[in-house]
């Protein structure tokens, strides 16, 4: 999995060397997203998210590889042996894929495509014994915003977004959030 999205990120970015230094551009996002866990309700929160990329533009269109850090997690859940605390940690390394709607003005609505590797760390309580794991899979998600240039280097982001986080044994973890942004491009 791993492997996979590092092929991608190294792939996309060197297709996008080959074109002029002058396109590329680094973005910091935060959000407030909601993360549901469909097994574990006690474990869903809502949380700010940050999000920092590298991406480079080819004009209407986007490449960028990002990290993304979805938060802390933690509640009890149900077991063979009551209520045992729980907790999770999030976090994604991902490249996303944008289209840029030129309407012929500074505001640039835009739609987009993120695949990602997800790691959760998950600890819960067992017989009295805290037990620990950290899983790696895929995810995937839509992203819809629009983008104001403040000047030739300069422009402000506003977006809503989906992300499948993925499934861990019994659960399925999805990200529900908005975020806004600056971006300088180089």
């Amino acid at each position: 999995m791993k492997k996979t999205t590092l092929a991608i990120m190294i792939g996309a970015f060197a297709f996008a060397t080959s074109a002029s230094a002058s396109n590329w551009y680094v973005q910091g996002d935060l959000g407030y997203s909601k993360t549901k866990f469909t097994s574990y309700s006690s474990l869903n929160d809502s949380k700010f998210e940050p999000r920092f990329s590298l991406g480079y533009d080819f004009g209407d269109f986007r490449l960028a590889a990002d990290y993304t850090h979805h938060g802390k997690f933690s509640g009890n859940v149900n077991s063979a042996n009551g209520s045992v605390p729980a907790s999770a940690k999030i976090y994604g390394v991902g490249v996303s894929a944008f289209y840029d709607i030129n309407l012929n003005n500074d505001i640039k609505p835009y739609v987009g495509v993120r695949v990602a590797s997800n790691i959760v760390k998950y600890d819960q309580g067992k017989n009295g014994v805290l037990v620990s794991s950290t899983e790696a899979k895929l995810g995937y998600g839509a992203i819809v915003g629009a983008q104001y240039k403040l000047d030739t280097n300069w422009a402000v982001n506003g977006g809503v977004e989906y992300n499948r986080l993925g499934s861990y044994e019994d659960t399925n973890v999805n990200n529900y959030g908005a975020k806004v942004g600056i971006r300088y491009s180089f």
